[in-house]
């Protein structure tokens, strides 16, 4: 299937887990997409790969432009581009140029991956100028917050999400747990596909450990990471356990370099996995914070698959209601420590000592990324429904 254009906050880009996973998933289909149409700075930051640049199109608000930032500061334009009101006049700036692109077809196909408004208002206003066509990808919602214990989107933008939702020709989203909660919320269904991995990494599977547990990290540490990261930092204490960590950050806050973490800084994306391979566990830490539980209870990262495939056992800490414990949990592909207290983790530690209970865990994630992750199934998810 061929798409006229790609819609969306985020980039194609080699920097970040959405734009991995499109290249991953997609692979040649991103040659049958004609035009990539950016409508948020995120995309600008982490710019488009190589090779897809001469068909991208970065719309921006005026609020996210260089200039405006420099006349009125960072912070306050970026306030100003996430009011409703700015949105939707940005919304239909980019729509009608959108349509100039077009304007000799009368009707549109499109790939929309909506992470906030601004695409999403963006496709609403471009369907009032043209008929459009799209599958849309649910990879992020940063719309929703969960606050009194109750999920809540900003006053404006839940009825316009939700015909979004039900207007798509197809609605596919980045776990089971986004699934349910779009079924019952807006009664659409879903197809889930998420980040996929490479094939299955045989050399480092289960060994007996003597001496002191080695403990990897490889990503960011950032809000979805930082607390989680914290507490396991925190359980190291009286334990023979090390925690390294690789990550692009300049250094690590003074909360998490604690005794026993080793700071390791980047390392190339071509060399993670033979680094993941020295390690005895991987850890997949994951934040307990309410502030950014649309994430963690809706969000499969990257990272989870990429893990699988490394044949190193995964240690995830995260809470109870998160989608990549469920997912773990359910496959029985991971140690898993649905919570935040030190002694709970330091049992998780232990668990990666019981060298079959590690084995087994280690051929349930084989059959994982054989049958699920891996990008040929995950692949064959994405054809099945653009091609069928």
């Amino acid at each position: 299937m061929k798409f006229d254009f790609y819609l969306s906050e985020m980039s194609v880009s080699d920097k970040h887990g959405g734009g991995l996973t499109l290249q991953r998933i997609l692979g040649a289909d991103l040659n049958n997409i004609d035009h990539f149409v950016h409508v948020n700075r995120f995309a600008m930051d982490l710019h488009v790969k190589d090779g897809l640049s001469g068909r991208s199109h970065d719309l921006l608000s005026i609020w996210e432009s260089d200039w405006m930032r420099k006349i009125i500061g960072r912070s306050r334009a970026s306030g100003m581009s996430r009011r409703l009101g700015m949105i939707k006049l940005h919304a239909k700036s980019a729509a009608k140029k959108m349509a100039a692109i077009f304007k000799d077809k009368q009707e549109l196909t499109g790939l929309v991956c909506p992470q906030g408004a601004n695409a999403i208002f963006t496709l609403e206003a471009l369907k009032k100028i043209k008929p459009v066509k799209y599958i849309t990808w649910v990879m992020d919602d940063h719309l929703v917050s969960y606050e009194n214990d109750a999920w809540h989107y900003p006053a404006g933008t839940e009825a316009v999400f939700g015909k979004h939702l039900r207007e798509a020709e197809h609605v596919f989203v980045i776990s089971p747990a986004m699934q349910a909660f779009y079924k019952e919320r807006f009664g659409i269904a879903s197809t889930v596909l998420f980040g996929s991995s490479g094939t299955i990494e045989q050399g480092a599977l289960s060994k007996k450990i003597s001496g002191p547990l080695k403990i990897g990290y490889f990503g960011a540490v950032a809000a979805w990471q930082r607390d989680a990261l914290k507490a396991v930092a925190i359980a190291l204490n009286g334990t023979d356990t090390q925690v390294y960590i690789y990550s692009g950050v300049g250094q690590l806050p003074d909360d998490i370099h604690l005794d026993g973490v080793h700071f390791k800084g980047s390392v190339a994306p071509q060399n993670v996995l033979a680094e993941m391979q020295n390690y005895d566990a991987v850890l997949l830490p994951i934040s307990f914070q309410q502030e950014i539980r649309n994430m963690s209870q809706f969000n499969i990262a990257t990272k989870m698959s990429e893990y699988l495939t490394s044949g190193v056992p995964v240690l995830a800490v995260g809470p109870p209601y998160s989608a990549m414990i469920h997912y773990l949990n359910e496959h029985k592909a991971a140690i898993t420590v649905a919570s935040d207290n030190e002694n709970d983790i330091r049992e998780g530690f232990k668990r990666l000592r019981d060298t079959q209970h590690v084995a087994r865990l280690l051929k349930n994630a084989q059959k994982l990324v054989t049958d699920e992750v891996g990008a040929g199934p995950m692949r064959r998810v994405w054809q099945a429904v653009v091609n069928g």
